[in-house]
């Protein structure tokens, strides 16, 4: 696919998805929501890609949300298509199996904000703002606003929802969404750094534990743990898993082949 709303890029084992309609803020729209889910698709089948990160070419957001000139005149079935296709694009960053940071400047909002909440790190810059003002033009949030309860507990979700205002990066880390925050010119170098840790890390045991962690967070407690104790056998029969605890009994280094 020719991408024309993102870049996607690939450094050695680093893939990266750059949101890139800045004239609108990164509004998500149904192209770009076809493209991203493409680019992470890619990724996903990528060998040589470890982890990605996500991040926008606008000055002044990571995403504003929905492109409301784009949905403002659908018709209820358009309406239920379109929050079909946010989730099954948000679902494809949520399952695929390699780990995804969001990098986040600027304006994060709405769609956008869920778009981040598909992640599985967020970094975020000083200049960060975070909302759900949805609410300010008459409707809900929904999709993987759905996240927000089990990553920020029910009364930090029922404030974003209920009155559309902006957290900065203080009040967003208080609710522990975030994992780093940093000043705006170093938050390229805070997300290489993040994803170069993650990136020395085992590939198939990056990819049991990612799915692993959506079984904890969608399955009751007893099937959850059930599911983690089965698949980790699956995990001890690779190499990967050899280097590593030889390594830890040898006092060096592992070198994962992802084998």
């Amino acid at each position: 696919m020719t991408y024309k709303t993102i870049c996607y890029e690939k450094k050695k084992s680093l893939g990266i998805i750059t949101l890139n309609r800045p004239d609108l803020l990164n509004a998500l729209n149904g192209q770009m929501l076809e493209e991203i889910r493409d680019a992470v698709l890619v990724l996903g089948r990528d060998n040589d890609v470890v982890v990605a990160v996500l991040n926008s070419a606008c000055e002044r957001a990571f995403s504003s949300g929905i492109d409301v000139a784009y949905v403002k005149d659908m018709d209820s079935w358009g309406a239920r298509a379109m929050g079909q296709l946010l989730h099954e694009t948000f679902g494809t960053l949520r399952f695929t199996e390699k780990p995804i940071i969001a990098s986040i400047h600027g304006l994060c909002l709405g769609a956008g904000l869920e778009l981040a909440l598909s992640c599985d790190l967020l970094i975020a810059a000083e200049d960060a703002r975070f909302g759900l003002p949805n609410i300010n033009v008459g409707i809900p949030a929904i999709v993987e606003a759905a996240i927000l309860p089990a990553a920020i507990g029910i009364f930090g979700t029922k404030e974003l929802c209920y009155t559309g205002e902006f957290w900065d990066v203080e009040r967003a880390d208080k609710f522990n969404l975030l994992n780093s925050i940093v000043p705006r010119e170093n938050l390229e170098d805070e997300t290489l750094q993040w994803a170069a840790k993650i990136a020395s890390k085992s590939p198939k045991a990056l990819a049991t534990q990612k799915d692993i962690i959506n079984k904890w967070m969608t399955a009751d407690l007893e099937t959850a743990i059930d599911f983690s104790v089965n698949t980790v056998g699956l995990n001890w029969m690779t190499k990967d898993q050899k280097e590593g605890m030889g390594a830890f009994v040898e006092k060096r280094k592992p070198r994962f082949t992802g084998e």
